[in-house]
């Protein structure tokens, strides 16, 4: 698929298409989906196979497929693949002034718009925020802003963090069907049917926001560590094995996406970003 780097249109691997092509492309598969696959116990056994001495294995040949190096992480040891999934760098660089935003991951990010009708597209499916959060009164505050979308791969760091200083109202919690956020399945509305926690975030340079955490399938399990108040580039969580996807949803007028990835996003082509560099600033 191609993927806008900052410089050029790119060509990346996506992590899995075979699998997600079966089960998402193909009338089997998508039953298989949704009456098995989809499901926690599934997402629970395989859980407990990654975090097993089992999977070790499969490290090696995972970081050398997708050309990962893990110099920079506190540890190049991994007992099992989820502790390889879910490693930590040893430090994270900020590379913005303080009223400029960052992004919150490595990942693939697009921006859209939350249209008249709180709706907004995603891959060329439209929801509603109120869809998303499940409170139509608190979309209907988001009207006009902007949807920051973190999509992750597999081979992506997994643990995401905060985009400015501030203080975090309680974490709430959806749960829902475990679905892939691989945009192949956005046919089938996933994001409607997936497991998210959201938190109300109180910023210094960007007043109001929520970070939103989905998880996918094969993602039972999303870890934010409970901050009520958090800097910068704070890590703010992380995910254990599996395709994940962060939201950011940000108030109108309350911040300037870099124009690359607004022309980009409208293309329908994702913006490769790392954890810490700018992607906008404040108004």
């Amino acid at each position: 698929m191609q993927v806008w780097d900052r410089k050029e249109l790119i060509e990346v691997p996506e992590v899995g298409l075979g699998a997600i092509q079966f089960v998402y492309g193909t009338a089997f598969g998508r039953l298989l989906a949704k009456g098995i696959l989809c499901r926690k116990f599934v997402s629970q056994l395989y859980g407990w196979w990654v975090r097993s001495a089992l999977s070790k294995g499969k490290v090696k040949k995972f970081k050398e497929q997708y050309h990962i190096c893990t110099e920079d992480c506190t540890t190049e040891d991994f007992p099992n693949f989820n502790a390889f999934f879910t490693r930590q760098r040893k430090q994270i660089e900020d590379l913005t002034a303080p009223h400029e935003l960052p992004a919150i991951a490595d990942s693939k990010l697009s921006a859209l718009p939350i249209g008249r009708n709180n709706t907004f597209q995603i891959k060329g499916v439209p929801y509603t925020a109120a869809e998303l959060l499940e409170d139509e009164e608190l979309a209907r505050s988001y009207e006009g802003g902007l949807c920051l979308i973190f999509r992750l791969a597999p081979d992506d760091y997994h643990r995401y963090a905060f985009p400015d200083r501030g203080t975090a109202e309680d974490t709430r919690e959806i749960k829902g069907v475990l679905h892939s956020v691989n945009p192949l399945a956005g046919t089938l509305g996933v994001y409607r049917r997936n497991t998210r926690h959201y938190t109300i975030l109180h910023t210094e340079h960007f007043g109001e926001m929520i970070q939103m955490e989905v998880g996918a399938m094969l993602v039972g399990r999303i870890s934010n560590h409970g901050h009520r108040s958090f800097r910068k580039l704070e890590e703010k969580g992380y995910f254990e094995y599996g395709g994940s996807t962060m939201i950011l949803l940000c108030k109108k007028g309350s911040v300037q996406i870099d124009k690359d990835i607004l022309d980009y996003s409208a293309k329908g082509i994702e913006t490769k970003v790392r954890l810490g560099e700018r992607i906008g600033e404040a108004l």
